[in-house]
C-alpha cells in the first residue's frame, strides 16, 4: 500500500496515507435519448445529477450514434439503461423499438458482453390523456395512422408540448424513471467509508513509523528545503510500500431488485424474449390490452 510524503513545511513533515478509488459508482450506466433538441433545458440538469449521457438529435437515432453508445456502454462494463423521450405518434412509439433492435444487433455482432434495458419514459398515450395535453391530426401521409387510431384512439402529441406546458411534470417523470436503478445512499456511504479508512490508515502509520528517522528528515528539510523536492520523490519511491495499511473497501451500490421497472427490453431477456417484446410494441398490442 503506497504512503506518500508531502512537505508543505519542514516542521509539518508527516507521512500521509492517500487512497484512490473512493468514488461512488452506481450499478448501471445511463443514457437519455430525446428526439427533440428543445428538451435540453428540462433534461440537462437531470442528466448531470444522474450521471447519464445525453443525446438530443433531431428525429430518429442514427446507426453511427447508437454504435457509439453501445461501444461506450460495453467498455464501461456495467449494465446499460437507456431512457427514451419521444412524440406520442407512430414514429415516436417506434423509436424505442428501433433502439432495442439495433442494440440487439450491435451486441450480437460486436459487443457480446453488453447488457441493456430500453425504458420508454415519455410521451405515452396514458400521459397525454392524464395530463390533458393537446393533440393534432396525424399527417395524411402517415401510413400507420389507421392502425394507430384503432390501437390507441388518439391522434398525435409532440413531446415539446409537455416540455413547454408542464416542464416540472416532465422532470418528475424522467427523474422517477431512474429510481429503480439508483442507490440514493451510495454517495454518503462511500464518503463515510473513506473517512473511516483515513482514520485507520493514519493510526496504522503512527504505530509503524520510525520517529527517529522522521525527525532526521525534518532536520534535513529545515537545512535544505529548497533542494528537498527531488529527495522527497526518492523517499516516496523507496519507502512507499514499506507500510502495512488497511485494505480499501469501497461500498457498492445497493439496488432493489424487486422494484418495478418499466423496461421495454430487459437485461436478462434472451434474443427471443426481447424480440417478442419489440414486436408487441411495434404492433401496438399494449394499446389493445
Amino acid at each position: 500500500m503506497p504512503a506518500d510524503v508531502t512537505i508543505p513545511d519542514a516542521d509539518d513533515l508527516e507521512p500521509r496515507p492517500i487512497a484512490n478509488g473512493f468514488e461512488p459508482r452506481q450499478a448501471f450506466s445511463f443514457a437519455i435519448f430525446g428526439e427533440k433538441t428543445s428538451l435540453e433545458e428540462v433534461v440537462v440538469p437531470i442528466a448531470r445529477r444522474r450521471q447519464a449521457d445525453l443525446y438530443l438529435p433531431s428525429g430518429e437515432i442514427s446507426d453511427t450514434l447508437l454504435h457509439a453508445m453501445a461501444k461506450d456502454a460495453a467498455e464501461d462494463g456495467r449494465p446499460f439503461v437507456i431512457f427514451t423521450l419521444a412524440d406520442c405518434d407512430p414514429a415516436g412509439h417506434q423509436m424505442s423499438v428501433s433502439i432495442g433492435r439495433k442494440l440487439q444487433a450491435f451486441r450480437d455482432l460486436r459487443f457480446p458482453d453488453l447488457k441493456f434495458e430500453v425504458v420508454p419514459v415519455a410521451l405515452t398515450v396514458e400521459q397525454v390523456s392524464e395530463l390533458g395535453l393537446p393533440s393534432t391530426p396525424l399527417k395524411e401521409t402517415e401510413k400507420r395512422a389507421d392502425r394507430w387510431r384503432e390501437a390507441f384512439g388518439v391522434e398525435q402529441t409532440e413531446i415539446d408540448s409537455l416540455a413547454t406546458l408542464q416542464p416540472s411534470v416532465l422532470r418528475e417523470i424522467l427523474d422517477r424513471a431512474f429510481d429503480p436503478y439508483w442507490d440514493d445512499t451510495l454517495d454518503d456511504r462511500v464518503e463515510a467509508a473513506e473517512a473511516a479508512w483515513q482514520t485507520q490508515a493514519e493510526e496504522a502509520l503512527a504505530a509503524q513509523i520510525d520517529q527517529d528517522a522522521l525527525e532526521m528528515l525534518r532536520e534535513e528539510a529545515a537545512e535544505k528545503l529548497g533542494e528537498l523536492q527531488d529527495a522527497i520523490a526518492d523517499i516516496n519511491e523507496a519507502g512507499g510500500d514499506r507500510f502495512t495499511l488497511p485494505p480499501i473497501e469501497v461500498p457498492q451500490p445497493e439496488v432493489d431488485d424487486d422494484s418495478e421497472r418499466l423496461a421495454l427490453v430487459s437485461f436478462d431477456d434472451d434474443w427471443v424474449a426481447a424480440t417478442r417484446a419489440l414486436i408487441r410494441r411495434k404492433a401496438y398490442e399494449a394499446g389493445r390490452a
